[in-house]
């Protein structure tokens, strides 16, 4: 885990557009600054999506089950690259950029204690064997990866329960559940 102190992130302004302006990761919190995200949401040849479950450690939404993998861009770093280096540190896959489908740019604003998180997320879907991913990979950013079928993750994004998935943006999460669930039957047909 990146010591967040030392972690450069580049400033976007609200509409989404780069600044080159860099500051801490702790200091772009503190003070409520537009950043960016990647968010890479993993789905199997078999149609289930793997969610992780977030580190008891981690100082925003601790042990709330959420998107397969979640991580902040550095500054001058290439939003693929965010991706693929942000999948293998918290599932352990290794994945090509060919792999990625953008499904698009959400901004995200959210005040906890001590932090305002106002983001981009910068949003893919990433199909792969089941047999590739490894549930029982653990760090010290993610306590669990468990694989649902689209069926249950249909169910939880329905009953806004806070320990699972933690966004408040239900067109996000409708879209990606769409979005899945579209290269899934095209996938069967």
């Amino acid at each position: 885990m990146t010591n967040q102190s030392l972690e450069f992130l580049e400033i976007y302004t609200p509409d989404g557009l780069k600044t080159g302006k860099k500051a801490t990761k702790s200091h772009i919190h503190k003070k409520g600054l537009f950043h960016s995200t990647v968010h890479v949401w993993i789905f199997s040849d078999k149609g289930n999506v793997l969610i992780q479950k977030r580190s008891k450690k981690k100082k925003l939404n601790p042990g709330v089950w959420d998107v397969s993998v979640a991580g902040h861009i550095k500054y001058k770093e290439d939003i693929e690259v965010a991706a693929i280096r942000e999948t293998f540190e918290e599932t352990g896959i290794c994945i090509k950029e060919k792999d990625l489908f953008k499904l698009g740019i959400y901004k995200s604003v959210s005040n906890h204690i001590k932090i305002i998180d106002k983001e981009f997320h910068h949003t893919y879907i990433l199909k792969i064997d089941e047999d590739k991913i490894n549930q029982n990979y653990k760090n010290d950013e993610v306590d669990d990866l468990k694989l649902i079928s689209l069926e249950e993750m249909d169910l939880l994004l329905n009953q806004n329960n806070r320990d699972i998935f933690i966004g408040k943006n239900k067109n996000y999460y409708k879209d990606v559940f769409e979005a899945i669930l579209k290269i899934t039957k095209e996938n069967y047909q």
